[in-house]
């Protein structure tokens, strides 16, 4: 299933959303490192930011396509071959909140462009069509000021507050945004 599912514009691009795969591995990894570099400067530490985000997620991403579990999807979002953003969804995974969007990022350049509201819309309609569930939450940091101004954009709403300890050891405030 490499076909196109659903197709928005990006700047003068086509873009297409697919099911990804094994293969997708190295730049989905690639582009989730570069995301949390730009977005997380200042939040996580530099020392992991710098020498360890990098095999790090390389290493989640190498096990999620390996080893899937039975609701997750991940769908990227690509342009002539060139992967402009990627999404983590785990379909029907809390009783009361739903399919959980654990991963959504679009590159540096795609940003702006629909890239991302078309990949969310796309897991809202996969968790409503095929998994009978019209709820969908993720989570994003109290300090991520630019992903929470989109996430409203696009209708999410703040219902909750909890912390998060990433791969940094740190501890982080994160917002429960749903749909």
């Amino acid at each position: 299933m490499r076909g196109p599912f659903n197709r928005a514009r990006v700047e003068s691009r086509i873009v297409h959303i697919r099911v990804a795969t094994m293969e997708d591995c190295g730049l989905v990894a690639t582009l989730h490192a570069r995301s949390w570099q730009q977005a997380y400067r200042g939040i996580l530490s530099d020392h992991y930011l710098d020498f360890e985000v990098e095999q790090e997620r390389l290493a989640l991403w190498r096990d999620r396509f390996k080893k899937p579990k039975p609701n997750q999807m991940v769908l990227c979002a690509h342009s002539n071959e060139t992967i402009l953003g990627f999404v983590c969804a785990f379909f029907r995974d809390d009783d009361q909140f739903g399919t959980f969007i654990d991963n959504l990022h679009v590159s540096l350049d795609a940003r702006r462009s629909g890239c991302g509201s078309a990949l969310v819309r796309h897991v809202r309609n996969i968790s409503e069509s095929n998994h009978s569930e019209r709820r969908v939450f993720l989570w994003v940091l109290a300090n991520n000021a630019p992903a929470i101004k989109f996430y409203e954009s696009i209708g999410g709403k703040r219902v909750e507050e909890a912390y998060w300890t990433p791969p940094d050891g740190g501890n982080y405030l994160k917002y429960r945004y749903i749909w």
